[in-house]
């Protein structure tokens, strides 16, 4: 019952997002953590914009030097607490693994601040603070936006 709820929980999320091409945010960063080091692929695009700060879907694959490959899609609100800082929480469904028999709810606290100001180039650096499973996980990650 709790995996259909979870499955339910994402296509719902998918299917509201109705997400054009150009809307589509891809970034590339180096991340070290909890999990190990390696690398983090992600996808995401402006969902609406309440009166402060904007909610995103996005979409992570993260694949560590360790060989784990793991994924998440949740929905993140980042609220704009200084220039090119934001932060905010996420809450979606995380797939340890990449085995969607281990699907479990997924709760993120997150930071990230713009570089491009400083380095007049799309570069982000960022923290993640996460729940997936009931199994604590931390990263910084520094990465590129295209």
């Amino acid at each position: 019952m709790r995996k259909a709820l979870i499955l339910l929980v994402a296509a719902m999320g998918l299917a509201s997002a109705q997400v054009s091409l150009e809307n589509l945010r891809p970034s590339l960063a180096a991340v070290g953590g909890t999990q190990g080091f390696g690398v983090e692929v992600s996808w995401y695009c402006l969902l609406f914009q309440p009166p402060v700060g904007e909610v995103r879907p996005a979409l992570d694959l993260a694949y560590t030097l360790g060989g784990s490959l793991n994924g998440a899609f949740l929905f993140r609100y980042l609220y704009p607490v200084a220039e090119g800082l934001k932060a905010g929480a996420g809450l979606g469904v995380a797939v340890p693994g990449f085995n969607f028999g281990n699907l479990a709810f997924y709760f993120r606290a997150d930071a990230e601040y713009d570089l491009a100001s400083v380095l007049k180039a799309p570069v982000f650096l960022g923290g993640d603070l996460g729940l997936a499973g009931g199994k604590l996980a931390a990263q910084m990650k520094v990465g590129f936006r295209f």
